[in-house]
């Protein structure tokens, strides 16, 4: 799992063209808050990255967050050998799927950019499409039970 950190947050709003000032305004906190969560000086607690990545349209954002940030949660959705319920492989699945969807955001503005098929992209795109058809097979399995 790639780890999300303070820089992914700083490249989805630049990604996406948002002014500091403007999302600080969207989501109601100071534009020196936006600036020490971008450096890492300080760290969003979950509500504030979850308005983030809302504001910012990666609906990804907010649980590659916490499987970085929190060992709890990661533990729960990810790592343990307990995170076979059912609720535990919709969240890794959906984890998958929005990997998969960042590279498709990055391929589409690639694309609009004149930058077609980069090598790079595909491979890690099939590369995350595995993972996604492995989440995938778990929790069909499970939902075959």
């Amino acid at each position: 799992m790639p780890e999300c950190t303070n820089t992914d947050l700083e490249n989805t709003r630049l990604r996406q063209k948002i002014p500091r000032w403007k999302l600080a305004g969207m989501l109601g906190v100071s534009e020196s808050t936006i600036t020490r969560w971008e450096s890492g000086e300080i760290r969003p607690d979950p509500d504030d990255v979850d308005r983030f990545a809302n504001a910012v349209s990666d609906p990804t954002l907010w649980h590659r967050w916490m499987l970085s940030n929190y060992d709890s949660y990661r533990r729960r959705y990810i790592d343990s050998k307990e995170a076979s319920g059912l609720s535990a492989l919709m969240g890794r699945y959906r984890y998958e799927t929005g990997d998969v969807m960042s590279i498709h955001n990055i391929a589409e503005r690639d694309a609009l950019d004149g930058k077609i098929d980069d090598p790079q992209l595909k491979q890690k795109l099939i590369k995350e499409l595995q993972e996604q058809i492995a989440a995938g097979s778990d929790l069909l399995q499970e939902l075959l039970k």
